[in-house]
């Protein structure tokens, strides 16, 4: 038997074609499929606090339209009850009713509107109703023959059989605001009164919902200091009927993800800030389904499942082309060295080869049967070549990598980090105090520091003189912290100090009153002097994350520019805020 009976057969290998085909490939979509994901992570993020500040965004404006608006009608009752027919003419006069019945007529949200004697009879009302009728065991009389008052709504009694049915069944409910009439030496006269409806109140709200975000799903419960349900009226029944409608609120309040009745919702409260002369206590929450507060998500990952498919193939396409162009002049070459070991001599090779490296192996191959040596150092070249242009490639890369996350970090216009690095510092240090904040007895702190009357400046200067004093503002702030301390943009002209390894409150305030002096003693170029206000907090044992630590910095800060600017307020985990 000869050896070459014996000699295994050639395992067959895969072409260069179809090993560049499937590198090339697989690298492009690695790298497709990172950055895309990223993207859609960072976008999918964003989407979700815009939905989330649309919620908050909307329980705000109800609030304050329905505050501004329980204003407005006790400002108007009590500008009725110093009027001179009231002050000075008799109350059961025809002008009285008259102009009752026309304020009504431009407030529809009045049911009724009427004038008391001091003894509670009705001397004049709108329509008549109730006229002699006495009223003086009503708490809205009782209380406004002291002073103005606005009642919490309450279902109906005397009107109850005087107005029509609602056409939703809803019993009729009311509010009431009352004040004193008062001759010119101050003896009491009467008292008029009004009772709004309750569906003025919560069509309010509604207009909000529908004005601000129709087809978005967000609706409004409006609750009582005690956190019980006045609107919706399916609420409310089913509320009073037992059943838990309401989730626990985080910390107080309803805010963020919460379950109500059994379904997901993304949820905000307001309190009702109504500057009357009664303070109801009346919260609004809004909320939207959290499957239609997800949507956009969906609907922007659907797009970039669809987007990534398409740039595969593309990528795809692509690196078949490349492999084939890089492929097509070495598998000339493999044929003319075949030819060579067939045929024993030299052939003609490929004129161009496709590249400067294939030109110089055509030629080392041209060489090859006159001289083997020179093969060799030819190879060694080539191999010297490719290594020196991995090395540049690979230098320009941790280049470019370097580029790319100052720009993910760093704040474009003062050099400083931004929101994203912050969080992150942030929670480095939330975690660190956790681990190791019981034995050393040193917490974190957080500075939030905003530039008073910064508007006047981009109003007074213009925007390009605002940008520059962010600038110098950026760096007064770096010089004036610690090595370890992070310096960041918050956003706008307010910025933020993260502080490490602080041994109590006083470090936090030594710290603030120290970037306040230094802000305080600089001079800024066009604009003159400038001040800061800063909020102090530091981090509790108790915080569950670092929400609370920038909410108590933020509650802090706005209470230093509420107080005149250009100071520092600290504020605790066990100090209201």
């Amino acid at each position: 038997m000869t050896p070459n009976a014996l000699a295994k057969p050639a395992r067959r290998l895969p072409s260069l074609r179809s090993q560049l085909s499937l590198v090339l490939g697989g690298l492009s979509l690695a790298i497709l499929t990172l950055v895309g994901g990223y993207l859609g992570s960072v976008a999918t993020d964003e989407i979700y606090i815009a939905q989330q500040a649309a919620v908050r965004a909307t329980a705000q404006s109800a609030a304050e339209l329905l505050a501004t608006q329980l204003r407005d009608r006790e400002r108007e009752i009590e500008l009725l009850s110093v009027a001179p027919y009231l002050v000075n003419g008799p109350l059961d006069s025809a002008l009285v009713r008259g102009t009752l019945e026309r304020r009504q007529a431009l407030h529809d949200e009045f049911a009724w509107l009427g004038v008391a004697a001091p003894d509670g009879t009705v001397l004049q009302a709108s329509g008549g109703m109730l006229m002699g009728r006495s009223v003086a065991q009503r708490d809205w009389f009782i209380a406004a023959r002291e002073h103005v008052y606005v009642g919490d709504v309450h279902e109906a009694k005397l009107l109850a059989t005087m107005l029509p049915a609602l056409p939703n069944g809803e019993p009729t409910r009311f509010i009431d605001f009352a004040a004193p009439i008062r001759d010119a030496e101050g003896r009491l006269r009467g008292v008029v009164g009004a009772h709004a409806h309750w569906r003025w109140v919560t069509s309010l709200v509604e207009g909000v919902t529908r004005r601000q975000h129709p087809g978005s799903g967000i609706d409004a419960l409006i609750l009582d200091r005690q956190g019980r349900v006045l609107y919706p009226e399916a609420l409310k029944l089913a509320q009073a009927a037992g059943k838990a409608v309401l989730p626990k609120p985080v910390g107080g309040r309803f805010e963020g993800e919460l379950v109500f009745d059994g379904k997901p919702y993304l949820a905000s409260e307001a309190t009702l800030q109504a500057r009357t002369h009664a303070d109801l206590g009346w919260r609004i929450v809004a909320r939207q389904p959290m499957e239609q507060a997800l949507r956009p998500v969906r609907d922007l990952r659907r797009e970039l499942v669809l987007l990534g498919l398409l740039a595969a193939a593309a990528l795809t396409l692509a690196a078949l082309l490349l492999a084939r162009r890089i492929s097509r002049p070495v598998e000339q070459l493999a044929r003319v060295a075949q030819r060579v070991q067939s045929e024993r001599r030299i052939p003609d090779f490929p004129e161009q080869p496709g590249a400067q490296e294939l030109a110089r192996l055509s030629e080392a191959m041209h060489a090859m049967a006159g001289s083997l040596l020179a093969t060799e150092q030819a190879l060694q070249q080539t191999n010297t070549t490719l290594e020196a242009q991995v090395q540049q490639r690979t230098a320009e890369l941790e280049a470019a990598n370097a580029a790319l996350e100052h720009l993910a970090t760093r704040d474009p216009l003062t050099g400083l980090h931004n929101r994203r690095s912050l969080d992150a510092r942030l929670a480095e240090a939330y975690a660190l105090d956790r681990r190791y904040g019981a034995v050393s007895g040193r917490v974190h702190g957080l500075l939030l520091i905003d530039a008073d009357h910064f508007k006047h400046i981009n109003d007074k200067f213009g925007h390009p003189v605002g940008d520059a004093v962010l600038r110098l503002l950026a760096e007064v702030l770096q010089a004036s912290v610690r090595v370890t301390d992070v310096v960041a943009r918050f956003g706008g002209e307010e910025f933020a100090v993260l502080l490490p390894e602080l041994a109590g409150a006083q470090d936090a305030v030594m710290a603030a009153e120290k970037i306040r002096t230094a802000v305080e003693a600089a001079f800024f170029p066009e604009v003159g002097r400038l001040t800061v206000s800063i909020g102090v907090s530091l981090a509790s044992p108790g915080d569950e994350d670092l929400r609370p630590l920038v909410a108590r910095a933020d509650a802090a800060l706005y209470e230093a520019k509420r107080g005149g600017r250009n100071a520092v307020v600290l504020k605790t985990a066990d100090a209201p805020t």
